[in-house]
């Protein structure tokens, strides 16, 4: 289905940055998300990442525990 000219006006100012998608009335918000994220190229639902759900990679200590150094005494 197009998008009305409504939707397209809303979207262009999306685009342009003078307002977001949260200021859209509520009536039109999914279809202008809709076509804001096909402008946009966006073809998936993952666009946003939630920071907390990228998997960290464990730090790995692989430096060696000197016990007895006897370097430290002098002859």
């Amino acid at each position: 289905m197009k998008p009305n000219t409504r939707i397209i006006n809303y979207v262009s100012l999306v685009q342009d940055g003078i307002m977001t998608v949260d200021m859209v009335p509520q009536d039109i918000r999914n279809e202008v998300t809709k076509w804001v994220r096909y402008f946009a190229g966006i073809k998936d639902e993952t666009a946003v990442k939630d920071p907390e759900a990228e998997v960290k990679t464990p730090v790995v200590d692989n430096t060696k525990k000197v016990l007895d150094d006897d370097t430290r005494t002098a002859h």
